[in-house]
């Protein structure tokens, strides 16, 4: 019952903290049984809150020992059933901080306290259930996946020779974010397929390090992994505006190319670069003057506030009238309502962004301190609203008033979104339609490099 509540309120958060969150490949998700999730961890517990709701499945979570020290994340831990594991590092700094003359615990009591974490992840294995482990150990801002530990590999092999269950499988989940950070930007989740270890009795370290490496191939298949932060902001520069370059005009409900193709591209650009220095003199010719003109396009269009799929969109006087009719129609029909959203959440979410921001320490913390403070935030302002609309007028009119708050703020999200997108396309179809020479020579140069970056990708496959 507490797990699905607060499974709802985390929905919300994530909904209202971010534009969208894609889930790609849930139908490879098992149906029933013990199933092992083993995710990227890029983003705190944002991570764990992502995947939990994403999948159809309750979902056990694992989360750092660490936790157990403060009271009310301790509360929270014990009464959602999370798993907590001890990390050496969490004990090398707990040491650390000790007075003067205090020992630090050793590596052999570190493992016997993740004994008993361990036969807890096993019991719910034993029990059917979906256990979240994050392999790297921990939350990171590297350009690549870091190196797995093995405990995800060993618990799925022990659950076989300890347990006698039959082989437990392992679903890799890549996380990817537009900006991790920043509130109303975008997610992937992407479920990979299964894996699922050999029907062995051998808990060797030959045998663990080899199913490591098996789930380290899938989550690299799931991810983007590149050689250095340089290399990661060219190609995702490059595959964000390609991406846009060979899309088409979209409908202000998803005016942007979803960040899933982005991603795509993304690898795809990454496997180029890597059989770049083998390519012939010619063709590093080739894509270094398309890198340049892109840029010139992009900047181009920057210029001139023209986001890249507007370009295709139709300039006539009819299409003009269509879209301001349809746009004032729906936003007087919806402003009422999204400004109610907007009158009871301004201050709670003005301040729950405040706190991220001032209390972070890194860039894994923003979000996460951001969505806690939001939801706290949120539930005090109504309950306390709540109770003097009780005390007042009634607990009726305090009930509907409730009601009404979700997805007032909702659609209050969704309008601005779609309010600022349409005042672009606005004054993309006057740019336009002022000049329709330079409309079609900037639609031919869009046609050129689509037609230069097919050229390309056959090149370097």
């Amino acid at each position: 019952m507490l797990y699905r509540l607060l499974r709802r309120i985390a929905t919300v958060a994530l909904r209202w903290y971010y534009r969208s969150i894609e889930v790609l490949g849930l139908e490879r998700f098992p149906s029933s049984g013990p199933v092992i999730v083993a995710a990227n961890h890029w983003n705190a517990l944002v991570d764990a809150l992502i995947i939990a709701c994403a999948l159809d499945r309750p979902v056990r979570l694992t989360a750092k020992a660490t936790l157990l020290a403060h009271p009310l994340t301790r509360l929270i831990v014990r009464a959602v059933g999370i798993i907590p594991l001890r990390r050496t590092s969490d004990e090398q700094h707990a040491g650390s901080a000790d007075a003067a003359g205090a020992t630090e615990p050793s590596a052999g009591a570190v493992e016997d306290r993740n004994t008993q974490s361990f036969g807890a992840i096993l019991d719910a294995l034993q029990r059917g259930e979906v256990v979240l482990i994050f392999p790297e150990g921990r939350s990171h801002s590297e350009p690549a996946l870091a190196r797995l530990k093995t405990g995800c590999a060993r618990l799925a092999l022990m659950a076989h020779v300890q347990r006698g269950m039959s082989p437990v499988p392992i679903v890799p989940i890549g996380l990817t974010f537009e900006a991790k950070g920043r509130p109303r930007s975008r997610v992937v989740v992407q479920v990979g397929p299964p894996l699922r270890p050999e029907d062995t009795e051998d808990l060797s370290p030959g045998r663990v390090h080899a199913l490591t490496a098996r789930l380290d191939r899938a989550l690299r298949d799931i991810t983007l992994n590149f050689g250095s932060r340089d290399d990661a902001e060219q190609i995702l520069h490059v595959s964000t505006l390609l991406t846009t370059v060979l899309d088409r005009v979209r409908p202000l409900a998803a005016p942007d190319p979803p960040l899933s193709a982005a991603l795509r591209m993304a690898q795809r650009l990454e496997a180029a670069r890597q059989v770049l220095p083998d390519a012939s003199p010619e063709t590093l010719r080739e894509v270094n003057a398309f890198l340049e003109r892109l840029d010139d396009f992009r900047a181009t269009l920057r210029d001139l506030r023209i986001p890249v799929n507007d370009l295709s969109m139709p300039v006539t006087r009819s299409a003009g009238a269509w879209f301001v009719l349809r746009e004032v129609t729906i936003a007087t029909v919806t402003l009422p309502i999204a400004a109610w959203g907007r009158l009871n959440h301004w201050i709670p979410l003005s301040l729950a962004r405040w706190i991220g921001r001032t209390t972070s320490t890194n860039a894994d913390e923003p979000a996460m301190r951001t969505l806690v403070a939001g939801v706290a935030t949120v539930l005090m302002l109504y309950v306390a609203v709540a109770a003097v609309i009780g005390w007042g007028v009634g607990t009726r009119w305090a009930v509907a008033y409730l009601i009404t708050l979700p997805p007032a703020a909702s659609l209050d999200f969704w309008l601005t979104a779609r309010l600022r997108r349409a005042a672009e396309r606005a004054q993309a179809y006057l740019t336009l339609r002022a000049d329709l020479v330079r409309r079609a020579d900037l639609r031919r140069e869009a046609g050129a490099l689509r037609h230069i970056a097919r050229k390309l990708d056959a090149l370097v496959r």
